[in-house]
């Protein structure tokens, strides 16, 4: 489970994914080898404000769910 206030690094993207969201992803940075931090969390849970290459972002945790992460300390 992604928390705030911690930052991951991509290790890579799950080769089953669909090949649009796969390109959607990698379009919005989130490619092997990328760091970003998770800033908040939504009250439910659901949504996660990212920071990601000085851009922000807004995801579901499911839509990060096909990238292996590792926790930056």
């Amino acid at each position: 489970m992604l928390q705030p206030g911690n930052s991951y690094v991509i290790e890579k993207l799950d080769n089953l994914i669909d090949k649009g969201y796969r390109l959607k992803l990698l379009a919005m940075g989130f490619v092997p080898g990328a760091r970003f931090k998770v800033i908040r969390k939504a009250p439910l849970g659901d949504m996660l404000h990212i920071i990601i290459q000085d851009t922000a972002v807004s995801l579901r945790a499911q839509e990060l769910a096909p990238l292996q992460l590792k926790v930056v300390t």
